[in-house]
């Protein structure tokens, strides 16, 4: 199939059950067609939209030479991508005047045998651009996979940038961030890039220049790319080759260039799930990397689901910790018990807990958190207590990774796993978001700070509500001791001028760390 969704012309006529017989094949590039269309209009250029194999068995054409010029010089303007001439009942031949005319305008001509109907051909038409458009999905598939296992090569970024040259049919070079030359090749690039590409890839090295740009090289389209993100040095990834590229393509364009920056920032030494992983929750959302994260995250590219169909894939981000004092349970087998590649395994000493990002169940029990709770209640059973967020599209995960550590303090407060609400809370629904972070900052004061000191004492304030002002079971949720967490909940109250055994102040203390902007709602 062709980046456009067409189908070549040859694949229709290898078909043998339909009978048809090229009569005009125009020199060239091989026609191709995306759909079928049944027409005996004598003018259906207008109702045409391109690429279209126009059916008719002659019923209302004339064979004039004029009539037919007019009829085969409109379906030409309108892009048609070739004509079925159906022979009987009205014709028994393709006419020789429409041969003539087809030929002239170089538009593809055949001839539809009397016993196979044009429904035949409609299905057939269909069927073949479904077989390709799955094809291309298992090959994109593929592309994404390749390059997010390239970075455990020994050479990650070389690894990617020859695995996108490969994936593309394409050469391609990277462009260092100081305008000195390739850093690295692939695929043989022409020895100079010349004058405009150079001025476009300083362009696009400029912290508010454009990300993206194209030229023209000798016979090769030309795409560029900037890498990395500002105020970090930003390279350009520079790829050339005769065609354009398509949106399936653009999109691996777009998954390389995620991971170069990445890599750039010296992150090729982990593997790729847990790479990933941080990469999807700790940024402000990566939707370039969004057609890779499906597969990685339990749920296989669909073939049945149609280019204009539908919702996006959705996900949800589980916080884990060890449940109890035994033995530490592996990361891995919670990852695998989860069904997904993208888990970062956090620390040993469990200071920071396992993330995974799994795929939404597509089925009516996800709406009801059916099958995410077993899933949730299974890694219990492995020695896990997790928190699962809400259901979210790939640029919003890292919302969803904050408020699944927000779950999380109340899951070990309450010493079993939690899920998010699916429903709408009434009285969340009743508070304006901004105005509740507002107040969150006034009333935490000097907590609201930035700085290492203030955010401790918001993570201990919060340990401490959560599990209702219990000492050992704070302490032992931060990794302190009991006696260093006394010490901080009195600096609190020293700090803000409260008493926590006020259950009112506690109550508003809550309030206040669930919804500090950026740290998602308890």
């Amino acid at each position: 199939m062709h980046g456009d969704g067409s189908v070549p012309l040859k694949r229709l006529l290898d078909r043998r059950d339909l009978g048809l017989r090229a009569v005009v094949l125009p020199e060239g590039e091989p026609p191709s067609v995306r759909w079928a269309a049944v027409s005996e209009l004598r003018d259906p250029a207008p109702y045409l939209i391109g690429g279209e194999l126009v059916l008719t068995a002659g019923v209302n054409m004339s064979t004039a030479a004029d009539d037919l010029e007019a009829y085969v010089s409109g379906l030409v303007r309108a892009g048609a991508g070739a004509l079925g001439f159906g022979v009987t009942p009205v014709f028994d031949e393709v006419p020789p005047e429409l041969v003539e005319r087809c030929a002239a305008h170089g538009l593809a001509l055949l001839e539809v045998a009397r016993s196979t109907p044009f429904v035949a051909v409609g299905r057939a038409v269909g069927a073949l651009v479904e077989e390709g458009r799955v094809e291309e999905v298992r090959r994109v598939s593929e592309a994404h996979r390749a390059l997010v296992r390239s970075v455990t090569a020994a050479a990650p970024d070389e690894r990617v940038l020859a695995t996108l040259a490969g994936a593309l049919g394409c050469w391609a070079v990277l462009l260092d961030g100081q305008g000195a030359g390739p850093r690295l090749t692939a695929a043989s690039p022409p020895r100079a890039l010349g004058a405009e590409v150079a001025e476009l890839a300083e362009r696009l090295r400029r912290p508010r220049g454009p990300r993206s740009a194209k030229a023209v090289l000798g016979g090769d389209e030309v795409f560029l790319h900037a890498v990395g993100e500002p105020p970090r040095e930003q390279g350009v990834v520079v790829l050339g080759r005769p065609t354009p590229l398509d949106m399936a393509e653009r999109a691996v364009l777009g998954t390389a260039v995620a991971l170069l920056g990445l890599l750039s920032r010296g992150a090729s030494a982990a593997v790729p799930g847990p790479l990933l992983c941080r990469l999807l929750l700790d940024g402000a959302g990566a939707p370039d990397l969004a057609p890779m994260v499906a597969p990685l995250a339990g749920r296989p590219p669909s073939p049945e689901s149609g280019p204009a169909d539908t919702a996006p894939d959705t996900f949800r981000v589980i916080h884990a910790v060890r449940a109890g004092r035994g033995p530490a349970p592996a990361p891995a087998d919670a990852a695998a018990a989860l069904g997904t590649e993208l888990a970062d395994p956090g620390t040993p000493g469990g200071e920071a807990p396992l993330r995974a990002i799994v795929a939404d169940r597509a089925d009516g029990a996800a709406s009801r958190g059916e099958g995410h709770t077993e899933a949730l209640d299974a890694l219990y059973r492995r020695g896990w207590l997790g928190a699962m967020s809400r259901a979210v599209e790939v640029a919003d995960l890292p919302e969803a990774d904050r408020e699944a550590a927000a779950l999380l303090f109340r899951a070990r407060a309450a010493a079993r796993p939690l899920m998010a609400r699916e429903r709408e809370d009434p009285l969340e629904a009743a508070i304006d978001p901004a105005a509740a972070g507002r107040a969150a900052t006034a009333l935490l004061g000097p907590l609201a700070e930035e700085t290492e000191s203030a955010a401790m004492l918001r993570e201990t304030l919060r340990a401490w509500l959560a599990r209702n002002g219990n000492w050992d079971r704070t302490a032992t949720d931060l990794g302190a001791h009991r006696n260093s967490v006394r010490y901080r909940v009195g600096r609190i109250e020293r700090d803000l001028g409260i008493d926590l055994s006020d259950p009112e102040q506690r109550m508003r203390m809550w309030f206040a760390v669930t919804r500090m902007p950026g740290t998602g709602q308890g």
